[in-house]
């Protein structure tokens, strides 16, 4: 007998008991990308629309499940300053699996440098990401890490719509000598449907060990885009949270995770960085992407709950939206 799973249970490393984030869309269109995992806490593959339900308002709503796969347009804002100089080799050698994992064969890849200027080191359509993130000098002191995101926000709205538009911020979560303001960068993010992850760097006085790390289990060619079916995500997924309210107030990753549904992760280990990225690709290209649009079209906010009818599965998805007036 099949039974239903609500959406509070929750793959529990996944949350971490922190506050899932919510995002405004002016379109009556709603996307609910939606992991599902096993009691095993491996993910589920092959779903079909007719197993979810989805409630908007406590609304049963008609819901279509895309099937193919999206291209990912991935743009990396990495700090380069004397604050992280130790730091920048050692991202320099996941260059390779960083494309390979989040991006994909099918996707693309550009690369901006911030310090006290910002860089673009790598457009999107041309070089290679692992030659540009060897050949960045770190220097000065500054960290305009909202400039960079502005930059990779212009880039990203230059990417066909079809695309998964996606923000990686690797640094400390600060920002130092930037014009533009957090609250432009995540506005935009949000209007322009970019997704921000981010990867936060130790201070330099806490050491950042090289070792090895094996992604055994993954794969850049499978038939989802990127990753072989039950991969155990409790074998990859590093320190990592959601942003809640207290830490938006004084981190701007936080912030901008929460606000456009990513993710930002702790390291302090190359093998920790290297699960980082594992999990990010894993999010981006084994989510079944939901849509529907309201039966309701009362504006403010709407509550979504999901639901899948696989015995013992285990479900995430945003928690809901705001509707505002066109």
């Amino acid at each position: 007998m099949r039974h239903a799973f609500k959406i509070g249970m929750v793959f529990p490393v996944l949350l971490a008991a922190q506050q899932v984030p919510t995002i405004r869309v002016p379109v009556r269109l709603v996307s609910v990308p939606t992991l599902v995992y096993s009691a095993g806490n491996r993910l589920i593959p092959g779903l079909e629309s007719t197993d979810f339900r989805v409630f908007d308002n406590g609304r049963l709503q008609d819901v279509t499940l895309d099937t193919t796969s999206t291209r990912v347009s991935l743009a990396v804002a990495i700090q380069v300053n004397q604050e992280v100089r130790e730091y920048v080799p050692f991202i320099a050698k996941v260059g390779s699996v960083l494309d390979a994992l989040l991006a994909g064969e099918s996707g693309e890849t550009a690369v901006i440098a911030y310090r006290g200027e910002v860089e673009t080191v790598k457009p999107f359509g041309s070089g290679d990401v692992g030659t540009a993130l060897a050949r960045i000098p770190p220097s000065g002191r500054k960290a305009r890490m909202i400039d960079a995101g502005m930059r990779a926000l212009a880039m990203l709205k230059e990417r066909p719509a079809s695309h998964a538009r996606v923000l990686l911020l690797i640094g400390q979560p600060m920002d130092d000598g930037s014009e533009s303001g957090l609250d432009a960068l995540r506005e935009g993010a949000e209007a322009e449907n970019v997704t921000v992850y981010a990867v936060a760097l130790p201070e330099l006085n806490k050491a950042f060990v090289s070792d090895t790390f094996s992604l055994q289990g993954l794969s850049s060619r499978s038939d989802r885009g990127g990753f072989q079916a039950g991969v155990d995500l409790g074998k990859l997924i590093p320190t990592a949270s959601r942003g809640s309210a207290a830490e938006a107030a004084t981190d701007p990753f936080s912030t901008l995770t929460g606000a456009t549904g990513g993710r930002q992760f702790h390291v302090r280990k190359q093998r920790e960085l290297e699960g980082a990225l594992a999990t990010m690709g894993v999010e981006l290209r084994s989510t079944y992407l939901l849509s529907y649009t309201p039966s309701s079209t009362e504006t403010g906010y709407h509550n979504i709950r999901v639901e899948v009818d696989v015995p013992g599965a285990k479900a995430y998805a945003r928690p809901g939206y705001w509707m505002s007036r066109n």
